[in-house]
């Protein structure tokens, strides 16, 4: 284990949970547009003078992406150079560096080219996918050569991970769309909407919290098999992912009932983001032991 690269890509994992976050800032309070149609400029300055709260939320958040991107760049460089022989790190440093750089792309076309709610709705979530890659990455870089652990995923427990892996992206970005086109207040009462008439946002948020839903009974049920299979590995780390998705569910009613306060959505990703680099790291866990198994065999 590089001590010293372990460390530095912890840190890189939590500064990418940080941009995640002043993301969710940003369009909680609807700073979208807080330094109008330019970047990488902002009003057409490197340095905006007399900003607004909305001008600095959005500016704080490309200062900080952008600081991020370059760390990854240097996290990648250090692990090519660490490990030449571990594809699998040098898969995730890669997966890491990319989606950071198409969630900038995709956030600066937001700002240029004012993009439909459908594709701003993907940022989140390829935000995730860079988290949970730096996550896996920083993990394998932490695992002792020889010492790997590498207890066989039943193929049943295997493919329903894979199958809670890429469902949990569909109500992700589900939640996501709810934010873009306003519909976090769409519906009153919880957990159905309660009003005679359904709005289209209605319907958007009514949609999300049904995906939802069935997201916390799905989590319930691979936890319940990785129990009766008795696999270790996936019945600890589910009993993490019951907690956050349990506390998500708690969150999302919270909102809708009255937590307006911008720390209640914030906490919400968070608890999202926690959730889907668990998911993630079972997913690679159950992956790389099949393949395992096929070398043994």
């Amino acid at each position: 284990m590089n001590r010293k690269l372990s460390i530095f890509s912890a840190f890189v994992t939590f500064t990418m949970m940080i941009v995640l976050l002043m993301g969710g800032t940003v369009t909680k309070t609807d700073s979208g547009n807080g330094c109008g149609t330019d970047w990488p400029l902002c009003h057409g300055e490197l340095i905006p003078t007399n900003p607004s709260v909305e001008t600095m939320i959005e500016y704080s958040h490309r200062a900080v992406t952008g600081v991020v991107g370059l760390l990854i760049i240097a996290l990648c460089l250090w692990t090519l150079v660490a490990f030449k022989e571990r594809l699998d790190i040098k898969i995730f440093a890669f997966l890491a560096f990319i989606f950071m750089l198409i969630q900038s792309i995709v956030g600066a076309g937001a700002v240029v080219w004012q993009q439909s709610d459908l594709v701003m709705a993907l940022h989140f979530g390829i935000s995730l996918i860079s988290f949970a890659s730096l996550l896996i990455l920083t993990i394998l870089i932490m695992e002792r050569p020889g010492r790997e652990f590498r207890e066989s995923v039943p193929a049943f427990l295997r493919k329903l991970l894979y199958g809670l892996l890429v469902y949990t992206l569909i109500v992700v970005y589900t939640g996501a769309f709810v934010r873009h086109v306003g519909a976090t207040y769409a519906c009153v009462g919880w957990p159905v909407c309660e009003q005679p008439t359904m709005t289209f946002e209605a319907w958007v948020q009514m949609i999300h919290r049904i995906l939802a839903g069935l997201l916390f009974f799905y989590t319930l049920f691979v936890h319940f098999m990785a129990i009766r299979l008795k696999h270790r590995t996936t019945r600890t780390a589910m009993w993490f992912a019951t907690f956050f998705i349990s506390c998500q569910v708690a969150t999302g009613a919270w909102i809708v009932l009255g937590g307006h306060a911008t720390y209640v959505p914030l906490l919400h990703a968070f608890l999202i983001t926690c959730y889907f680099g668990v998911i993630s790291y079972l997913a690679y866990h159950a992956f790389r032991t099949r393949k395992t198994d096929s070398r043994l065999h």
